[in-house]
């Protein structure tokens, strides 16, 4: 396109978010059925949307937090929520160009207006500095591949808004360092607080084996953990899974090693389950349960 239409299509773009943004200041009380569930009947997947300022919230989270120690968190449904997203769609250079839905072009911002809720119990509405104050002094590390990215880059953009001076976010690694080595960490100066992503698609450790004619070629070791430098973390979210479901993966053939074997052909999901179990090892040999908490988040069904 030229300089002139691509000015054009960016200009109109930032007026469509700026009056979508604008919607946010003034919410008439409303109650919207999103999805149709028999135990509720609509009551438990709908949400009311009342007038609130970002420092007002709808109710008080220490009293909700009580209710949240015998709730299943994560059985629940994605509702429409029409008060202010996490940060405004554009605004935070953290989100990678091809995860990117407003520089990108998508028209529509109805993404942005989703919360999660649980069917038995409500869920603060989240609260960044409150956040970064939990986090204080600690490490929170991502280790995956691009959905965990996908989390890190969410939850430092939406902690990012939250403070008062953004020049106190400082980058520990440049984008540079991610590219050659696949890490990116963030200092939130004001709370000593670090957030890493550190990319690792399959958990366990890519390799290399030179065959009978000194060719190398690339091989998966599914049993070796993948080298670490954040077993000591305060928090870690792992996940894995669609790197899976690539070619040689998908094929399994001359491609997974353990030991110096590699075997002619082996199913992906007996691949899988290998390689978890190698993770899981590891955990249980490396992770001091009393001072490190491990989450495993998985993956996407719908990723592709």
């Amino acid at each position: 396109r030229s300089p002139t239409a691509l000015a054009l299509a960016l200009a109109t773009r930032l007026r469509f978010a700026a009056d979508y943004i604008a919607s946010f200041t003034s919410v008439s009380s409303s109650n919207t059925c999103i999805v149709s569930d028999v135990r509720s009947n609509c009551t438990l997947s709908s949400v009311t949307a009342v007038e609130r300022t970002p420092g007002n919230s709808l109710e008080d989270g220490n009293d909700v937090i009580k209710d949240l120690s015998s709730c299943d968190i994560f059985n629940g449904n994605w509702v429409l929520d029409d008060s202010r997203p996490a940060y405004i769609p554009g605004s935070c250079p953290y989100v990678d160009d091809s995860f990117n839905c407003f520089k990108n072009g998508r028209v529509d911002f109805s993404y942005v207006r989703y919360r999660w809720k649980p069917f038995d119990c409500q869920i603060p509405r989240f609260n960044g500095r409150k956040m970064l104050e939990m986090l204080r002094g600690k490490r929170l590390v991502f280790v995956g591949d691009s959905l965990n990215r996908n989390m890190w880059e969410s939850l430092v953009c939406s902690l990012r808004e939250s403070l008062k001076d953004k020049r106190s976010l400082f980058e520990v690694s440049t984008r540079n360092e991610y590219r050659t080595q696949g890490f990116f960490s963030l200092r939130f100066q004001d709370y000593q607080c670090i957030i890493d992503f550190i990319k690792s698609p399959f958990l366990v450790q890519e390799w290399k084996i030179s065959d009978k004619s000194e060719i190398r070629r690339e091989t998966l070791r599914l049993d070796m953990i993948q080298g670490s430098k954040y077993s000591d973390a305060d928090i870690i979210v792992f996940n894995t899974g669609h790197w899976w479901t690539h070619q040689k993966t998908g094929k399994g053939k001359n491609y997974f090693q353990e030991g110096s074997h590699v075997y002619d052909r082996m199913e992906v999901k007996e691949a899988f389950t290998k390689a978890l179990k190698t993770w899981a090892q590891w955990v249980d040999s490396n992770i001091d349960r009393k001072h490190t908490r491990v989450f495993f988040a998985g993956y996407s069904s719908s990723h592709f």
